[in-house]
């Protein structure tokens, strides 16, 4: 998209719109399995979608949906899965032009063009309950690059920057989607990684002007990095690869000040972990800078998956444009913002694209449980929207604290039912166990008095988290 982040909001629309016809006409409805025969089953042909709006027929999915049994495997069937007669009917015209040229050269050269649009070749882990591989063909990789391009011109960085990363180095989307953002922009860039001694090698070697970080352990880093006589005052920018919080932010502030770098900006640059891109902010708090011709962005209820409230924040969902390799729509991402998304011009930059909250919450919904039979992950999201579907309910909470006498979690289910109560509480605990894979330690039948009473023990600070009305963690 020329001008990608300056244009009209309704001219931007109009091109988002088309993008996503391209999409679910080309790509996602002859191609994924998986998308193929959910689309038949809710009696949504991919050819109405007309526009941006016309997504909210589909409802939002996530990794329980494809892998309703919990093995990742299920991933596989997101995958456009092309051949050259598909790729011939479903290409571009620009595309198509290009490969026919290239087969009159030379079979291996057309065959190469074909597979570029077709054949995933590279992978990275997402997941958020369970952990699964996203796959990516040669030119979706492009579209990785273009945006980690963009995301650099949002974050201020020219070419002229060194960056050095401390961020993990492994097949995730904070290190792969770095790597190809600083080589798309052409700037040099080493990938030492978290190790404390390799990382400050590093730095005393090249004179770096960005330094990449995890949030979570990023002021004890720069801390241990001063310690060890590292010079800091030559950086001018640390990007924190990751949803980061206001104190998380104000730490990296104070350690480098102490490390003489009290003038470097502290920006985030984050994406969902299932996602391909990743989003960046101009300025501190000012949002996260979505592109409008690569992922459509919603906030859904994490409790029900509907269209959050007009003002209201919720859980991201992504639907990617262009990708061809695992295809995300309505995505949900387990990403949790308190703010709606901004649409209007950015005050930092001008930019007219639609921006995230800048303050995430990552998977703050899969919580990492400690079970008689070992460590598991149950994702609230799903127990939510399973508990919301039940119509012998007239009301639920869902809770997940410590057990009373050992050093383990429990799930615990509170339900208000209409009718009889013994077969609400069963099916309630069936319901949970098939779509968490976890079953709750208690189902406990009580009032609408009772579920509201804990609900104001939520607002009077009595357990840790609060994820939702009807959702909360003590810790």
């Amino acid at each position: 998209m020329a001008n990608w982040d300056r244009r009209d909001p309704k001219a931007q629309a109009k091109v988002t719109d088309a993008l996503l016809r391209t999409q679910l006409r080309d790509g996602v409805g002859p191609f994924s399995p998986f998308w193929r025969e959910r689309l038949a089953a809710l009696r949504v042909g991919a050819a109405s979608i007309e526009k941006v709006a016309d997504l909210r027929r589909i409802p939002a999915v996530g990794e329980r949906d494809v892998c309703p049994d919990g093995d990742p495997r299920g991933a596989a069937r997101l995958v456009l899965q092309a051949d050259e007669a598909g790729f011939a009917a479903h290409t571009s015209g620009p595309d198509l032009r290009k490969a026919l040229v290239r087969r009159v050269i030379g079979r291996t050269a057309y065959r190469r063009q074909v597979e570029a649009g077709v054949r995933p070749t590279t992978y990275h882990f997402g997941g958020q309950a369970m952990t699964f591989p996203i796959a990516s063909t040669r030119a979706d990789l492009d579209l990785v690059a273009r945006a980690g391009n963009r995301a650099w011109q949002v974050l201020g960085l020219t070419r002229a920057d060194v960056l050095v990363s401390a961020v993990p180095v492994a097949a995730r989307l904070d290190h792969v989607a770095l790597s190809y953002a600083a080589l798309a922009a052409g700037a040099p860039a080493l990938f030492p990684g978290d190790d404390l001694v390799t990382a400050a090698e590093t730095l005393q070697m090249v004179p770096a002007t960005v330094l990449a970080v995890r949030p979570d352990g990023a002021a004890d880093l720069l801390a241990d990095l001063a310690s060890t006589g590292t010079a800091l005052d030559g950086l001018r920018t640390v990007l924190l690869v990751g949803p980061a919080d206001a104190e998380e932010r104000a730490g990296v502030e104070e350690a480098l000040a102490a490390g003489g770098a009290d003038g470097a900006r502290v920006l985030v640059l984050h994406g969902p972990a299932d996602g391909r891109v990743l989003w960046a902010e101009c300025s501190p708090g000012s949002g996260l800078h979505t592109y409008p011709d690569l992922d459509v962005v919603e906030l859904v209820d994490p409790e029900i998956g509907e269209v959050a409230a007009p003002g209201a924040g919720g859980e991201v969902v992504v639907t990617q444009l262009g990708f061809r390799g695992s295809a995300l729509l309505r995505w949900r991402t387990g990403d949790l913002v308190d703010a709606p998304i901004s649409t209007g011009r950015c005050a930092g930059c001008g930019r007219t694209v639609p921006r995230v909250a800048s303050d995430v919450r990552a998977g703050a919904f899969v919580q990492r449980m400690q079970l008689p039979q070992g460590r598991a992950s149950a994702d609230l999201r799903a127990i939510a929207g399973a508990l919301a579907g039940r119509a012998d309910l007239a009301d639920w909470r869902v809770e997940v604290r410590p057990a009373r006498r050992a050093s383990l979690d429990e799930l615990v289910v509170f339900i208000d039912p209409r009718g009889d109560e013994t077969e609400a509480a069963v099916g309630a605990y069936r319901d949970v166990r098939a779509v968490s894979g976890i079953a709750p330690t208690q189902v406990v039948v009580v009032s609408a008095e009772e579920l509201a009473g804990r609900a104001e023990a939520d607002t009077a600070g009595v357990l840790d988290r609060v994820l939702s009305p009807r959702i909360a963690v003590r810790r």
